[in-house]
């Protein structure tokens, strides 16, 4: 049997996961109103038990182990390393901070998930639409996830949507989704061949908004030289970054800044040429 090679091993790794394999997480939700009942705002992810069946079945169970590190004020650092050949390897780091609830089981699974992204496992998810549910007091189906918002008083269950359908695609490695698609049209922004001063070039991966208690953010995943990073997005840049529609692949421009807790925050993002 051939050995696949690099590349085969990455577009195996990243293909799309069964349903029953994704679960999602709510964003934010909506009081009931006038009648209606409550909402939430949920996004994909993938479980890591179905991210460690896929390093088995794509490099084999023996051949990638995982190594998990504390890093300064609490926070879980973790590293994947495959075996591509029997003598060469390559890891992947990245980290999470402990979670509200199991804090350093939480943390350990959210490095192990964000780690598993830089393999390609499960970056398509990163480019997939949030979605409306309804909240309803009671299941209505086998499927059904509970949900829960404190501050808001909302307690309830809701049915998993299907990542096959709603009013927008999900962006992976196999198919894209041209700006034209999107429900509105974009504001696309003139193209540029010209670097400003203090901005560097790299390639849009996707990006995620997420909720935390000071406020939303969103995790912007770029490529650089051949390596994935995330950066974080808040304010303002949030909406810029909206209003571009970008799509993967397409060639960017990003400025940055380092805050307190050493996260790169991304102060300006431009499109530089899109993606063919």
């Amino acid at each position: 049997m051939t050995q696949p090679n690099k590349q085969q091993i990455f577009e195996r790794l990243g293909a799309p996961f069964r349903e029953d394999e994704i679960e999602w997480r709510a964003q934010t939700t909506i009081a009931a109103n006038n009648g209606k009942p409550p909402k939430a705002l949920v996004v994909p992810y993938v479980q890591s038990r179905a991210i460690m069946n896929r390093l088995d079945e794509v490099v084999g169970w023996d051949k990638w182990e995982n190594t998990v590190q504390e890093l300064p004020g609490g926070g879980i650092l973790q590293g994947i390393r495959i075996w591509i050949s029997d003598n060469q390897s390559i890891t992947k780091w990245d980290g999470a901070d402990r979670t509200n609830m199991e804090a350093t089981k939480g943390g350990i699974s959210s490095a192990f998930k964000r780690a598993a992204v830089l393999f390609n496992i499960g970056r398509y998810l990163y480019s997939a639409e949030a979605k409306w549910v309804e909240i309803t007091p009671n299941r209505t189906t086998q499927k059904d996830e509970y949900i829960q918002d404190k501050k808001k008083d909302i307690y309830g269950y809701f049915t998993p949507p299907s990542m096959n359908n709603g009013n927008r695609k999900i962006n992976n490695s196999h198919e894209r989704v041209s700006p034209a698609s999107r429900n509105q049209a974009p504001n696309v922004q003139p193209q540029t061949t010209e670097i400003p001063a203090g901005m560097f070039e790299c390639t849009y991966q996707g990006k995620l908004l997420q909720e935390s208690e000071s406020g939303p953010y969103m995790e912007v995943w770029l490529k650089s030289n051949g390596d994935i990073a995330c950066l974080y997005a808040i304010g303002e840049t949030i909406n810029k970054i909206e209003s571009l529609f970008l799509v993967e692949g397409e060639t960017i421009a990003v400025g940055s800044r380092v805050d307190k807790q050493g996260r790169f925050i991304v102060t300006d993002l431009i499109r530089l040429s899109q993606a063919a």
